[in-house]
């Protein structure tokens, strides 16, 4: 989504098969800035907003408490990461969380791309296949964010349902560290 509208740009005369071995690179950089983005935007997975946090806030009466997102961020690792049996729920929050910065990424890199044969279609000889490139790469970023906005949103919903259906577990670990925070 990137190499095709850079080289058409640059109007090197590198082969193609030197694109694709700069893409995975390119790949990873595009996936950290979007993990770095989430991260420093309302502290990514420790966020008092995400769906499971809030819930446990709301539940166990921590609204009032200036830490909330760090005590309900800790009661749900503890929780979540204690049972063996709760595996397969493990590999599924965190493929939906892979995916859904894979998303992002790949719209990201559309976005750039579209940017980049905006350009090749005034500049580079082959004005055609920019164009087509510049018909082609906005929709797919659209559909990659739209993709990627429907997997957090289910995530989201499934995180928080898997808080209100064991909730008991959730609340002992609450009660446990607030005790802890008491003496």
């Amino acid at each position: 989504m990137l190499a095709g509208p850079l080289h058409l740009l640059i109007g090197s005369d590198m082969h193609w098969g030197a694109w694709l071995l700069i893409a995975p690179a390119v790949g990873v950089v595009l996936q950290q800035t979007v993990r770095w983005r989430f991260e420093s935007n309302d502290s990514g997975f420790r966020s008092p907003r995400r769906a499971a946090l809030a819930a446990i806030i709301e539940r166990g009466g921590l609204a009032g408490r200036v830490d909330c997102g760090d005590l309900a961020y800790q009661v749900y690792e503890i929780v979540f990461y204690q049972s063996p049996e709760w595996e397969a729920i493990r590999g599924h929050a965190h493929r939906c969380w892979e995916w859904t910065f894979l998303f992002q990424s790949m719209a990201l890199g559309a976005m750039f791309g579209s940017l980049f044969a905006a350009f090749a279609a005034l500049a580079s000889p082959h004005f055609l296949i920019a164009i087509l490139l510049l018909l082609t790469l906005p929709v797919a970023a659209v559909v990659l964010l739209q993709k990627a906005q429907q997997t957090e949103s289910s995530l989201q919903l499934f995180d928080r349902g898997l808080v209100h259906a064991h909730w008991p577990l959730y609340e002992a670990v609450l009660m446990r560290l607030n005790r802890d925070d008491t003496r």
